[in-house]
C-alpha cells in the first residue's frame, strides 16, 4: 500500500462515482510488483461517506475482499462492472515508481463497480506500463 487518503477525485474518477466536480473520494493505491519488479498500479476509489466506518479508510490489507466488506459493512452489493480502457503518457511519480521510461505509453483500465440500480460505489484504476502487459478480450458474436 503506498497511499491510503480522502482526497478531491480526479475528473474521470468523480463521473464514474456520480460525484459532483471536486468532489471528494477514499483512495487506496498499491503497487504490484512481479519477480521484484514493479507491474503495475492499483487504486481504489469510493465515495467518502460511504468509506466511513469501514476498514477502507486504513493503509492496512483487507481481511476480506472489497465485495465482501462492503456488503458486511455497508449493505453495498456489486452487481457488474463498467470497464473504460484510455492510454496517456504517465506522470513523474508514475514512472518514478514504476520504473519506466518517461516515454513509455501508459494504458489505465477503470473498472466502475456497479450495484443493480446502476450507481458506482467503488472504481478500480489500474495503471499498466505498456511494455509490460498486453490486454486481450474474448466475447460472443452470435
Amino acid at each position: 500500500m503506498i497511499e491510503a487518503a480522502a482526497l478531491v477525485a480526479p475528473n474521470r474518477i468523480a463521473a464514474l462515482l456520480g460525484l459532483e466536480p471536486k468532489g471528494k473520494a477514499f483512495l487506496r493505491r498499491r503497487l504490484v510488483s512481479r519477480g521484484g519488479e514493479p507491474t503495475e498500479m492499483v487504486s481504489l476509489w469510493v465515495p467518502v461517506e460511504l468509506s466511513q466506518g469501514t476498514d477502507l479508510t486504513s493503509a492496512e490489507p483487507l481481511l476480506q475482499g472489497l465485495r465482501e466488506h462492503l456488503r458486511s459493512r455497508k449493505g453495498v452489493r456489486f452487481d457488474h462492472i463498467v470497464e473504460q480502457v484510455t492510454a496517456r503518457m504517465p506522470t513523474a511519480d508514475e514512472t518514478k515508481r514504476l520504473g519506466m521510461p518517461k516515454n513509455t505509453p501508459l494504458p489505465a483500465v477503470y473498472g466502475a463497480v456497479r450495484d443493480a440500480s446502476g450507481t458506482a460505489p467503488a472504481v478500480v484504476e489500474a495503471l499498466l506500463p505498456a511494455d509490460r502487459h498486453e490486454l486481450e478480450d474474448a466475447y460472443p458474436i452470435g
